[in-house]
């Protein structure tokens, strides 16, 4: 867990940063980068490595989710250009267990960087526990009206983070007498559009509700606009920060957001990396029964109105606005 004063620092506690004996490469293919959430992971890579003694070969990015094939040539261009470690958010949670096996055959570390994947082969992962996330947001319903009616969007069909959040968030509600869940489908994508139209259509069929639950904040984005177009009275709450939530948390449309702080996974990748190269101690890794390989979890953080104005996103998921993305890549 987090320890307490390290809130600001960079890597929040979690391990004590290193520079690496010897420099070694790291190539990087991520879902996309149209969210902070993956800039934050593609920034924090790249400017830890600066710090230490780490060369980022490259940046590529799949272009949406389901992208697998794309990805699969990255990973094999990324293995020609002699990369010692690649890190991957994958596209696809099921699939690509051949291609990392493949890479490590080779000699290649893979590490599973935001989210997971399905391979024995990964290395180790950083990431976020998913469950928790979900229900984290489900507490905070409870907290505020244990007797709620809540519409749901679960999130985009196939995504694993998505399926893990909706798991999270039903556990929260069951222990939680009085509230009510109108389910809705996972379906489409994680975007802003989707979250409007999907709310929109629930709360016509559930008109009563007063709370939306979803679990990125695209949809939840979404969410709160179907809400103030349609006239009612409710709340969302949802997972991952923008600089357009602050004012929303404030004036309560969204009720609360759990933080993903993508700047500190990429640094976390990188001082693992690190670590695991020289044979030193992994702090914090843990390696649950049943999972396929060991991973590092970044601790939840409820983002609501009493610490909207003051939480450090600029640590925590937020890169800078004159990040050039195409000198990542």
């Amino acid at each position: 867990m987090m320890s307490a004063g390290a809130a600001d620092d960079r890597l929040v506690g979690l391990v004590t940063p290193l520079v690496a004996q010897k420099p070694f490469r790291i190539g990087v293919t991520l879902v996309h980068l149209n969210d902070d959430f993956w800039k934050g992971i593609a920034y924090g890579i790249v400017d830890e490595a600066k710090r230490s003694n780490v060369e980022v070969v490259r940046i590529s990015v799949a272009g949406a989710y389901g992208n697998s094939r794309e990805q699969f040539a990255q990973l094999d261009t990324l293995k020609t250009l002699g990369v010692d470690y690649v890190a991957l958010g994958a596209a696809s949670f099921s699939g690509y267990d051949q291609p990392i096996h493949q890479l490590k055959a080779a000699g290649v570390r893979v590490i599973a960087a935001g989210i997971p994947v399905n391979s024995e082969s990964v290395q180790f992962g950083v990431t976020q526990d998913d469950q928790s996330i979900g229900k984290v947001l489900g507490d905070a319903i409870c907290a505020k009206n244990g007797d709620g009616r809540i519409v749901a969007l679960p999130g985009p069909a196939g995504a694993e983070w998505a399926r893990l959040r909706y798991v999270g968030f039903k556990e929260a509600v069951a222990q939680c007498r009085g509230l009510t869940v109108y389910e809705g489908a996972f379906r489409g994508s994680a975007a802003l559009q989707e979250g409007l139209a999907q709310t929109a259509d629930l709360l016509l069929k559930h008109p009563d509700a007063n709370f939306v639950y979803t679990p990125e904040i695209s949809l939840g984005m979404g969410a709160a606009q179907a809400v103030r177009q349609t006239g009612r009275r409710a709340q969302v709450v949802s997972s991952a920060m923008v600089k357009e939530a602050v004012p929303m948390l404030v004036d309560g449309r969204l009720l609360a957001v759990v933080s993903e702080p993508g700047i500190i996974m990429g640094r976390l990748i990188v001082q693992y990396a690190i670590r695991d190269r020289e044979g030193k101690p992994l702090p914090n890794m843990i390696r649950p029964p049943g999972s396929p390989y060991p991973y590092v979890l970044t601790p939840p953080t409820l983002i609501t109105a009493a610490n909207a104005r003051t939480f450090p996103l600029d640590v925590y998921e937020i890169p800078p606005a004159d990040m050039k993305l195409d000198t990542l890549r």
